[in-house]
């Protein structure tokens, strides 16, 4: 999935981590537990377009009055113009693993941020980016979703065994 992603792996909780590992080891395929873990994250992320905050619950950084002057729709709105950026969120998920993300070429440039000029410039040498892109962190994992996650793999682990 090109653009920004975000892949869920489970560290320190060695007792869930050894579990899940002896459940894959024995043939038990985890796409059922990896996609209701992506399927939380993406409406976590959801949840972060429409409140505008990153994983951590900050603000993303406010439109600049240039951005907002040039935007054609959703002038209040971060991250939302058109709404594809958005609207391209998607889960991947498979036997062992889980990614969340958005193929939009410019997801990227939003979840880290660019400098002006960081990818080069136009046939008449106007900056690409025009200007400096702060980041806005629309993947990640709050507090809340490594709860759920925990509780998530729990309840799996407790079906399974």
């Amino acid at each position: 999935m090109p653009g920004a992603r975000l892949t869920v792996e489970v560290i320190g909780l060695d007792s869930v981590q050894q579990s899940l590992r002896g459940l894959v080891a024995a043939g038990h395929d985890l796409t059922p537990v990896m996609r209701e873990i992506g399927e939380h994250l993406l409406n976590s992320t959801r949840d972060r377009f429409r409140d505008e905050q990153d994983p951590t619950g900050a603000p993303w950084a406010p439109l600049s009055g240039t951005t907002i002057a040039k935007k054609r729709r959703n002038r209040g709105r971060i991250l939302t113009e058109s709404g594809i950026l958005g609207g391209t969120l998607a889960v991947r998920a498979g036997a062992t693993s889980v990614e969340v993300g958005s193929p939009s070429i410019y997801a990227g440039t939003h979840q880290f941020g660019a400098k002006k000029g960081s990818f080069g410039s136009t046939t008449k040498g106007h900056p690409i980016p025009w200007g400096d892109i702060p980041a806005r962190e629309f993947l990640g994992l709050s507090d809340a979703d490594r709860v759920e996650i925990t509780d998530i793999v729990s309840e799996y682990l407790a079906e399974q065994l």
